[in-house]
């Protein structure tokens, strides 16, 4: 439309000029020298024009011509950039589908011509990876540093995740250390971390990293809250001393009268022959909530036996139906010689759930006096068939 506009125009203007010079063609002399030429101005006009639109042409030919070569090879670099893109695209399609061989090798064929070589170079990495190439792996991310230095943080990273992945982790940790010293805050980076050490066992290391953990706000809670219980648990089995008491120190106050929590560090005071001060915390932990384990600990402090009978009778109190305690009971009356009792508590143990501690220990009570031989026997059978029959039972229900 705009064409036919602009020829319009033209025609008009033509036109109206064409009249005015067949009403008036005009005089023009031109002189050089000795040399004149007479014309009416029309036709001056006429060849002026023709003149101008000769050299126009001219002159236009000339830049397309000397602009040839340089049209010739942004034609072939588009056509190349068209090329590395769908290979790009297919790469992706075989690495979906596995085909990680033929991946590899269109992603590095157009890697140069690729308008994102960083993204060929890191898949292909990946490709190569699949395939248990590491060398190639590492020679495609040095090629993806080479190409794009200003990103040597997303490849140092790419490296440590494939190394992770690869089970190379103390590579990664090497990788990651770096990282870490270059963005101490990286929240990718603290996570591969404590990936790292948690693959490693290195529960030292981790716990110095817990901090920085739980102070970065991007990374959740719940990613690193589990691994903050495992490794204060791993250090409580393995600290001694005034580590040990420091570590304590962090534990929250709830946390201190969980099983989980306490039970290795009550463990390491008794081995410690800190009695007094394992007995205090494994009181007060069973009187809030009472845990087998904890009891079984507990009956093993050098405590006065009465002292010990009377808090277990306590309990008893507000767990009458406890089998556990019930035994434990009536084997510090079978240390004390008090043969009744021991039967007593035992037989209440065994009307509540048969269970081969009870039985075991109901044995020995028989085994101390001569009449009652027979009947220990008679238990100890029964207790060594319930704990045969507790795992065949387990296998029929699943």
């Amino acid at each position: 439309m705009k064409l036919i506009l602009i020829a319009t125009l033209a025609l008009i203007i033509a036109t109206g000029l064409a009249y005015q010079v067949h009403l008036d063609p005009g005089y023009a002399l031109l002189t050089y020298g000795q040399l004149s030429v007479e014309t009416s101005l029309a036709v001056l006009l006429f060849i002026s024009l023709l003149c101008f639109l000769s050299f126009y042409i001219a002159l236009r030919t000339v830049l397309t011509v000397k602009r040839v070569p340089k049209n010739l090879s942004s034609w072939n670099s588009k056509r190349k950039q068209q090329r590395a893109t769908k290979a790009l695209n297919n790469g992706f399609l075989d690495s979906t589908e596995g085909n990680w061989q033929r991946s590899e090798k269109l992603l590095i064929k157009h890697a140069k011509q690729s308008e994102t070589p960083l993204l060929n170079y890191l898949s292909a990495a990946h490709a190569a990876q699949s395939q248990g190439a590491y060398n190639r792996r590492d020679d495609y991310l040095f090629k993806a540093g080479e190409a794009l230095p200003d990103q040597l943080h997303a490849i140092q990273l790419t490296r440590a995740k494939l190394q992770l992945a690869a089970g190379q982790v103390e590579q990664a940790l090497a990788s990651l250390q770096q990282l870490k010293t270059a963005t101490p805050g990286h929240p990718v980076v603290l996570s591969l971390l404590m990936k790292s050490h948690l693959k490693l066992n290195d529960w030292e290391a981790l716990y110095k990293l817990l901090p920085a953990l739980k102070n970065n706000r991007k990374i959740p809670q719940q990613e690193w809250q589990a691994v903050e219980q495992q490794t204060i648990i791993k250090l409580l089995h393995s600290q001694t001393g005034r580590a040990l008491e420091s570590l304590w120190k962090t534990v929250d106050k709830k946390q201190k009268l969980t099983a989980e929590y306490l039970r290795p560090y009550a463990q390491q005071l008794i081995d410690a022959a800190n009695d007094s001060s394992a007995e205090n915390l494994l009181v007060k932990a069973l009187s809030n909530q009472f845990e087998p384990s904890l009891l079984e600990l507990y009956c093993q402090l050098t405590t006065d036996p009465a002292k010990k009978l009377k808090q277990l009778t306590k309990w008893l109190k507000n767990y009458r139906d406890n089998t556990d305690l019930l035994n434990a009971i009536a084997q510090l009356y079978l240390a004390q010689a008090d043969l009744t009792q021991a039967i007593d508590h035992l037989e209440q143990s065994l009307a509540i759930a048969p269970n081969s501690p009870a039985l075991l220990l109901l044995g020995k009570t028989y085994e101390q006096q001569a009449s009652t031989k027979d009947k220990a026997h008679e238990c100890y059978k029964q207790g060594l068939e319930l704990s045969l029959a507790k795992p065949s039972t387990s296998l029929v229900d699943t």
